[in-house]
């Protein structure tokens, strides 16, 4: 105690230099305390900064490299393969076009509605030349009309599906519709659509019944 009083003594008995110069003194005196005190520090932050990289390393490893949506795995198909996909992609294709543009009158079973419109589901009108059922998409159908045994004449006719702009939209529902409710005909191609509205340019109304059915359905039934 008497020891700090003497030291306050002392220093208040000091002139500006002189406090100065003490100053300089102890900041360059080095307290056994602080000896080696930034090495521990240093030392943790090096292992520390070690682990983060190598724990990175590791996950980008194990998450693909940090993507949100890691790449799927190539898997190359056959001939066969593709063919088969490829069908599939149009039948479903032509399957919501059919539940948007024709399911209202013929129903999504394809079985029709009472005598004003005709089944789809075996049908001869949907297995015969496909140029028969592209021909009523395009320009539509009026007059009476025989599926499976029975007459239909819907009031006012069918109207063409306008909707039905492309080639390749009529190809694909007339496919599905060929395919679907256990028909077994063939595949619809944008060719043979381009074909048939090549054929029809010059229609102007909408096709007779009757007409199309000698011409496509009379042929068939002999065969």
């Amino acid at each position: 105690m008497n020891d700090q009083k003497n030291k306050d003594s002392n220093l208040s008995g000091m002139n500006d230099e002189e406090m100065v110069e003490v100053h300089v003194k102890l900041n360059k005196e080095k307290h056994p305390p602080t000896e080696g005190f930034l090495i521990a520090p240093l030392i943790f932050v090096f292992v520390f900064g070690c682990l983060i990289f190598f724990c990175s390393i590791q996950l980008a490893h194990s998450t693909n490299g940090f993507q949100v949506d890691p790449p799927q795995e190539v898997v190359e198909l056959s001939d066969e393969e593709k063919e088969i996909l490829r069908i599939e992609r149009k039948i479903d294709s032509g399957k919501k076009l059919y539940a948007v543009n024709c399911a209202s009158c013929h129903q999504p079973s394809g079985l029709g509605l009472g005598d004003q419109y005709p089944p789809l589901a075996g049908s001869e009108w949907v297995s015969a030349n496909p140029e028969l059922i592209v021909k009523v998409i395009l320009k539509g159908l009026k007059g009476e009309i025989q599926v499976k045994g029975k007459t239909y004449a819907p009031a006012g006719g069918m109207a063409a599906v306008t909707n039905l702009k492309s080639d390749r939209d009529i190809a694909n529902v007339t496919t599905y519709v060929r395919q679907a409710w256990g028909n077994d005909a063939t595949e619809v191609t944008e060719q043979e659509v381009a074909n048939a509205r090549a054929d029809s340019a010059e229609q102007k109304d909408q096709w007779i019944g009757e007409a199309l059915q000698s011409e496509y359905l009379s042929v068939a039934s002999t065969e």
